[in-house]
């Protein structure tokens, strides 16, 4: 089942999202983690598609959605998917993201209470930033490595070759790396591949994101949550405080250990998460 690819102008951006399924199916919309983009979760999204119209939408600045001139914040980003789910008549759908784009939704959520129906959030950072779980010095290390990316390859395949046995992409399985080759670079005119997350708008969202204060802003939620994480060092707990915040803002919460992965966990284990997926809003 291959997606229809489509736009939509909302909170001064053009959107760009997939579509797969039958419309007349329950919804479900899918957000992708930072420097990733909507085909990220063509694996997830073909199996769920026979069952639900499914939407898989490109963050400001990634993928094919455009970046206009400025500077970007989680709220920003919140109120950007808070913006297409009400152009396009969405409230009250399934909606799954990971990372960064789970804590879109739960911004929406916090601007417009039940604008979220049941929420899957995959290792998305209710408290503190990731970046907290670093020293200063590898915080500033990982932000020089981010802007040191590079833009543009021979083709997809040498940069194929190039990122298939770095540490954080040898654990993912083939189909999604596949996809993240393909749906994160573009081909320019001379055949060359260009990547379409710039590494400063990248960098951008890690250094905001420490400056999002979660108890100020995830209040009053209408959704009904299940945050999946990962089986790593510093991976969330119900006993955290931040994660017991959301619990009592949250119309609905529970926390569910997957026992495998890392932060990248859908990349990782996608039948895994597809499984915890599925046993929640189906």
């Amino acid at each position: 089942m291959q997606p229809v690819s489509k736009f939509v102008e909302t909170n001064g951006v053009n959107h760009h999202y997939l579509e797969w399924g039958n419309t007349d199916n329950p919804k479900v919309l899918m957000f992708h983690a930072v420097g990733m983009c909507s085909q990220i979760w063509n694996f997830a999204a073909k199996d769920l598609a026979n069952d639900y119209h499914v939407y898989s939408f490109d963050l400001r600045g990634h993928g094919d959605t455009e970046h206009p001139e400025g500077g970007i914040t989680f709220k920003q980003i919140g109120a950007d998917t808070a913006s297409v789910i009400q152009a396009l008549e969405l409230e009250g759908s399934n909606c799954i993201g990971h990372s960064a784009g789970g804590m879109s939704m739960l911004i929406a959520d916090s601007m417009f209470p039940g604008i979220v129906g049941k929420g899957v959030l995959i290792d998305t950072r209710v408290g503190d930033s990731p970046m907290a779980l670093l020293t200063p010095e590898e915080q500033e290390l990982r932000m020089k490595r981010t802007l040191q990316k590079r833009m543009i390859w021979e083709s997809r395949e040498v940069m194929y070759e190039a990122y298939r046995n770095r540490p954080v992409f040898k654990p993912w399985t083939e189909e999604v790396f596949a996809d993240y080759i393909e749906g994160n670079t573009r081909i320019l005119d001379d055949g060359t591949a260009q990547l379409k997350c710039k590494p400063a708008v990248e960098e951008e969202f890690y250094a905001n994101r420490r400056h999002l204060d979660t108890q100020k802003v995830l209040r009053g939620l209408g959704g009904d949550y299940v945050l999946l994480v990962g089986a790593y060092d510093g991976a969330q707990t119900s006993a955290d405080a931040a994660v017991e915040h959301l619990k009592r803002e949250a119309k609905g919460f529970q926390l569910k250990e997957l026992g495998a992965g890392s932060h990248f966990v859908p990349m990782e284990h996608p039948d895994l998460v597809l499984r915890a997926i599925r046993n929640f809003i189906d």
